[in-house]
């Protein structure tokens, strides 16, 4: 019973050790990912075309940027890391973003319930919530000429029609998101993020 005592508590140690290995691992390759230059420059031609959206410039001076971007071969997946946690390379939400938060987690959050935020809420965050909008309807257009080719998932084949409309969706929400938002109505803020998450969601299942 003893040696079964000890074995148990040596197997125990040995398995924290590992999951402390491995936690360490991740956040060395989360931090090398949030520091890569590849990244960064990403980040700055995403920015760059939400400038372009937020002065309101028209589809072709939005599409001739995002055209651009795709002939010098920027990668779908650095440019998307926009989305993720400011700690791991996203951009973070906020005026001055904390290292836990990020664009996809901010748009989670604006789901939950069906109240949406509060008036004092969105009013609070109006700048932040603003510029959310206008990085989504960015990034569908940026997105638009990566499509990678037909994939096929669980037996059906999608295509370039699902890809472009699943983009178009995301901009046309992304745009009710930003009424929303201008409006000050929390419930449509939650329902218009719902259907952007929803457009990302379907686009990411089939091409993932």
């Amino acid at each position: 019973m003893k040696k079964y005592l000890i074995g148990l508590a040596v197997g125990l140690a040995l398995t924290v050790a590992c999951v402390a290995v491995s936690s360490a691992r991740d956040k060395d390759k989360d931090k090398k990912k949030a520091d890569d230059k590849d990244v960064a420059a990403a980040r700055k031609d995403v920015l760059e075309v939400v400038e372009l959206v937020k002065a309101n410039k028209g589809d072709k001076d939005v599409e001739a940027k995002a055209l651009a971007i795709r002939k010098k071969d920027v990668a779908i997946n650095d440019l998307m890391m926009v989305y993720a946690l400011k700690e791991n390379g996203g951009l973070g939400y906020g005026v001055k973003p904390d290292d836990k938060s990020g664009i996809e987690a901010k748009l989670i959050a604006l789901q939950r319930g069906d109240r949406g935020p509060s008036v004092a809420t969105i009013k609070k965050e109006n700048e932040s919530l603003i510029k959310l909008a206008h990085l989504n309807i960015a990034m569908a257009e940026i997105a638009r000429p990566h499509f990678p080719g037909p994939k096929k998932v669980e037996g059906k084949t999608y295509g370039k029609t699902e890809w472009e409309k699943w983009l178009a969706d995301q901009k046309k929400h992304s745009k009710e998101l930003l009424a929303a938002i201008e409006k000050n109505d929390g419930m449509a803020v939650n329902k218009a993020a719902k259907k952007v998450f929803e457009s990302c969601t379907e686009c990411h299942s089939a091409f993932k």
